[in-house]
């Protein structure tokens, strides 16, 4: 690769952009942000965002707002916005790396590349990046220190492990840390990571490992403390995924047929053509010519291979045989010989729904059938089910008492992760609890969770905050350390007050925001946005036209977009 010099010295190149490079050694390329599920990335508050200008261009400001890189270049990129690392591109291929003070940096270095963790998500390596002399790879940190020397032909982060990087060196392959430190000793063909995830995210997330045999490529695993579970004498490893953190269930290949393996105990032989992992139920289903079978995670067949289809539905078994559906649950008993086309799973073991030959859906236990010709239900939580009407409309339904909604809504949607509902009918919203009473009504609104705890439902006259189970509560309580809180009136104005209710901001506002997280809230009026700061100065007076549907949120006059990647825009005042 040629690199363009500039003023003497040869530009940092940032792999950000070269999708060749990016295929073959991991770097990044930049995509539209998406929602970022990786728990285990920890990321420092935002210091930096890019700033795109009226006229077409980037530059950079801080969190106060400040400008720090005059928008002047075609593109900028921040890997990590706590650091004051900024890729500068003045065209595709003329670039310059600069710090906070508009200094450039690493220019001692033949090139810089940043080094993806999650083609998903865009997330990068927070703490290090990658480094070119003389054909081959090393790490430095942010502030341009060599962690190792440039003696690797491939540099490249595991997958959703961040902190965790792949090296190859003399055409294998081994893993180290973001400090330099070994890993997995550079012995292997080929290095994966098995893609394991709790809900506190990959740490317990191991390897397969592959080594050149007399016999073939053989694999083996590691699990995530770097030692050897199992050796590498398989055609094939995968994990079940999504187990126990303490027990590690590898399904592996011998022969052509496949097991399962405890640990280091095999706990199924291999002798089947294909294994299923169901995380939910913790079964294995297992296939030989055609035929399905079942056994536990601990090895012990439920029920023999000699089924033509199945479903798995929550504690429950339906197979197909001879034509008939039958229902067993985990110990192989027969509870249920009702012919049904479908059956799945809800997240409550003691339900599933089921579909019968003229396509309506059921719920269906154990011990009852709740149907009357519905076209759709799905679990909404507790003992509630959402369903939808031939004639299109949804209602809700407790298993015991009955219906608890009448039919009347267009839909009905559960808050993510949470106990409460909302209905809509037309252009309203209608808030349920998990008591299943109506809190809120809302016109024109949008329903958007704001943390783990919270949501806030908003239209641009109105604004109230709810828990998980759908109770109203105070936006003192939802923000506990902001030195300004919004309120209303009864003419239905909007002002600002302190945590002890004194008045800061006259109530003449048509709706504002909360301050967010720099300390930045909008004020409207009039049609147009303004922006105030934590201390209740005005910085722009309402005069901005901007097309969103949701509340804007502000860097100083800047208005913040984005998602796990934010970036800024200048507005024009009307």
């Amino acid at each position: 690769m040629k690199y363009r010099k500039e003023n003497g010295s040869i530009k940092i190149i940032i792999a950000i952009i070269i999708l060749v490079l990016a295929i073959s050694i991991g770097i990044i390329v930049i995509k539209r942000p998406k929602k970022n599920n990786n728990s285990e990335i920890k990321k420092e508050p935002f210091e930096y965002f890019v700033l795109n200008s009226l006229e077409g261009k980037a530059g950079v400001i801080n969190k106060s707002g400040k400008i720090l890189v005059n928008p002047e270049y075609t593109n900028i990129y921040i890997p990590n916005q706590a650091k004051d690392v900024f890729i500068c591109f003045k065209n595709d291929t003329d670039y310059i790396i600069l710090n906070s003070e508009g200094k450039e940096i690493f220019s001692d270095f033949e090139a810089v590349y940043a080094i993806l963790i999650s083609e998903n998500t865009n997330e990068m390596e927070q703490e290090v990046l990658c480094y070119l002399q003389n054909e081959k790879y090393g790490l430095i940190d942010f502030s341009g220190n060599k962690i190792t020397g440039a003696i690797y032909e491939e540099i490249v982060s595991l997958p959703n492990k961040p902190g965790v990087i792949r090296v190859k060196q003399n055409g294998l392959y081994g893993v180290i840390d973001s400090k330099g430190n070994t890993i997995i000793d550079i012995k292997y063909n080929s290095i994966i990571g098995d893609d394991f995830s709790t809900a506190k995210g990959y740490s317990k997330a191991g390897y397969i490992v592959s080594e050149k045999t007399n016999t073939g490529i053989m694999y083996g695993y590691i699990n995530s403390n770097g030692k050897m579970l199992v050796s590498t004498k398989y055609e094939s490893i995968s994990r079940a995924r999504e187990y126990d953190e303490d027990d590690i269930y590898l399904i592996f290949m011998e022969n052509g047929k496949k097991g399962v393996i405890k640990n280091k105990k095999e706990v199924i032989s291999p002798k089947y053509q294909s294994i299923n992992y169901y995380d939910v139920s913790n079964i294995f289903v297992v296939n030989r010519n055609g035929k399905y079978g079942f056994y536990s995670s601990s090895g012990d067949e439920i029920l023999p291979v000699e089924y033509t289809s199945y479903f798995v539905a929550g504690n429950y078994i339906c197979v197909k045989k001879d034509d008939s559906m039958m229902l067993f649950d985990f110990h192989g008993n027969l509870v249920n010989t009702n012919i049904y086309k479908s059956i799945t799973e809800t997240e409550n073991p003691n339900y599933f729904i089921a579909q019968d030959e003229k396509g309506y859906y059921s719920i269906i236990s154990k011990d009852f059938q709740i149907g009357n010709n519905y076209t759709s239900i799905s679990y909404a939580f507790n003992n509630f089910f959402v369903f939808t009407t031939e004639e299109g409309k949804a209602g809700v339904i407790e298993v015991y008492s009955g219906i608890e909604i009448e039919p009347t809504y267009d839909y009905i949607i559960v808050l993510e992760n949470a106990k409460a509902l909302e209905a809509h009918k037309e252009n309203e919203i209608d808030i349920y609890s998990e008591k299943i009473e109506k809190v809120f009504t809302i016109s024109d609104g949008i329903v958007e969770k704001i943390s783990d705890n919270y949501f806030k439902i908003y239209s641009k006259k109105e604004k109230i905050y709810i828990d998980n189970s759908g109770n109203i509560v105070n936006n003192t309580d939802v923000f506990e350390n902001l030195k300004l809180y919004s309120f209303k009136t009864e003419d239905n104005k909007w002002g600002y007050k302190d945590k002890e209710g004194n008045i800061i901001i006259e109530p003449t506002y048509d709706m504002v925001t909360e301050l967010n997280e720099y300390g930045f809230a909008g004020i409207y009026k009039n049609s147009r946005w303004g922006v105030i700061n934590s201390e209740g100065e005005i910085l722009v007076q309402p005069s901005y036209e901007l097309d969103t549907y949701y509340e804007p949120q502000f860097i100083g006059k800047y208005l913040l977009e984005g998602g796990d990647i934010s970036y800024c825009s200048e507005i024009k005042e009307k």
